[in-house]
């Protein structure tokens, strides 16, 4: 018998998305050491990756803060915001069954991220300049959303562990239980922990996010 919980949690605001593309990662190569800290025997999270783009245009810095402005969403505090990473958990697992105890087996997660970014029509009347500061903002807007990425990554991981260390209990409906109390837990930490990360980086202002 399987189980499965999906989770859904949004960061910040979306504007209109136009192209995508998808790829899945390998968490040995990710921007973090997660695997250092996962105990031998715990199957790591499957992580894939999407990216959607809406476009904006302009041939200097006040037109392109303009469409900006134009083509971002009022979120739920009432702010705009250039980029999104919405990010889904899903975990699944089947049940270790004997006349006197139940126990997960093969327990494993998939995170899903979609990252909604901003994307400049590059133009020939598009002066250099305007360019170059446009690719260091995209690439800070990109670092920024990636932390949030990372902190979905290391719940997952913390999930799959705290499951694993689950002793035996005397029915599967009891270990449904704490399986369903684990994964609330986490997932209300690692909401916490995205507020705070866009807390501190004032959502990525601090991390050099912000155009022109």
């Amino acid at each position: 018998m399987t189980k499965g919980i999906n989770v859904f949690l949004v960061i910040m605001a979306i504007a209109v998305t136009s192209t995508a593309q998808e790829k899945n990662i390998d968490l040995t190569n990710s921007g973090k050491d997660l695997t250092s800290r996962v105990e031998n025997n715990v199957v790591l999270p499957v992580v894939r990756e999407k990216y959607e783009y809406y476009e904006v245009s302009g041939s200097c810095e006040k037109d392109v803060q303009c469409e900006l402005n134009q083509k971002c969403l009022c979120w739920t505090d009432g702010k705009k915001y250039d980029s999104i990473t919405n990010w889904k958990v899903k975990w699944d697992y089947g049940h270790n069954r004997t006349s006197q105890a139940c126990t997960t087996n093969s327990f494993t997660v998939t995170v899903d991220i979609i990252f909604h970014l901003p994307k400049l029509v590059r133009t020939g009347n598009a002066p250099q300049p305007l360019v170059e500061k446009w690719d260091t903002f995209l690439e800070n807007l990109q670092t920024h959303e990636n932390g949030h990425r990372d902190r979905a990554v290391e719940a997952a991981t913390d999930l799959t562990r705290a499951v694993k260390e689950l002793p035996p209990v005397r029915t599967c409906a009891e270990l449904d239980w704490e399986v369903q109390e684990l994964s609330r837990e986490h997932m209300k930490k690692l909401n916490r922990e995205q507020k705070e990360y866009d807390a501190v980086t004032n959502h990525g202002k601090t991390q050099g996010a912000v155009f022109p």
